[in-house]
């Protein structure tokens, strides 16, 4: 609970100031579906309808960026004490928050180089909980340096490091992590016409020992997505998007996928996204 308590008051300092003087700021929500994602010691595809609300914003001095993630298991991934009467899916609510200090901004003057247009600090924080068995409570507090691609939309890279605390309600304890470095990039990029390329990844480096006391591996998450803007064709409004998108996620947690079943996920979907 103090862990938790000290990042949510973090994650309240660093917006604070950013939020009274926003220069501008993208608010949408996503519905996306996929029948075959993969659950940590689950054989077979979990399928799952995600709810995602995505703020994005800029101000004197740097950015921010909050996704909040909803996603609903089907009853191959069940709730906490299910049984096959009152069987039904986990619901895992996954939330993201950085903030971003514009080196270029806070100095009146472009810190760049190369094809890198600026460069920033990234701090913020990761928290999920998940009703499933495992019972995960995962809280990440998480930094490091940013570097913003000079491309048309933008292209972010990250080199960072996280500590992570969570849960394991299967054995009943606590677990907590080593400081571990990570590597995270997220992207928007103008294709043709309506069209974008969008997505994210990250590397997280082993972090110790799991919950069950074997070693974590190094895990490898990729979300590339292409997206259209077909709001103006169909409601004369930009800002409605359809597209569709691969999930690939190597070691899932840290766990390695040769030792722990559902730990690889290779994932198609679909996505609605609503700009407002």
């Amino acid at each position: 609970m103090k862990k938790r308590l000290l990042s949510i008051a973090v994650l309240a300092i660093l917006a604070a100031p950013s939020a009274r003087a926003l220069e501008w700021s993208d608010n949408a929500f996503r519905l996306w579906y996929s029948p075959a994602f993969n659950e940590p010691g689950i054989d077979g595809n979990v399928a799952k309808t995600v709810l995602t609300f995505t703020h994005a914003s800029g101000y004197k001095f740097g950015g921010n960026f909050l996704n909040v993630d909803a996603l609903y298991s089907s009853t191959k991934d069940p709730v906490q004490g299910a049984t096959t009467v009152t069987s039904a899916g986990a619901l895992e609510v996954y939330t993201v928050y950085r903030h971003t200090l514009s080196f270029s901004k806070m100095t009146g003057s472009k810190v760049g180089f190369l094809f890198v247009r600026d460069v920033g600090l990234e701090l913020g924080v990761d928290f999920n909980t998940k009703n499933n068995a495992f019972a995960a409570r995962k809280i990440m507090p998480i930094g490091g340096l940013q570097l913003a691609i000079d491309v048309p939309g933008f292209w972010n890279i990250g080199v960072m490091v996280n500590k992570e605390w969570n849960t394991n309600a299967i054995l009943g304890k606590s677990v907590e992590f080593d400081v571990t470095p990570t590597f995270a990039t997220a992207w928007a990029i103008p294709v043709y016409g309506p069209v974008t390329f969008e997505g994210f990844g990250s590397v997280n480096l082993p972090k110790g020992k799991d919950g069950f006391g074997a070693d974590t591996v190094t895990e490898v998450l990729i979300q590339p997505k292409l997206m259209v803007d077909v709001g103006a064709a169909l409601f004369q409004q930009k800002g409605w998007q359809l597209g569709v998108g691969f999930q690939y996620w190597l070691n899932k947690f840290g766990g390695d996928h040769e030792q722990v079943p559902g730990s690889y996920e290779k994932a198609f979907f679909g996505q609605l996204a609503i700009h407002l």
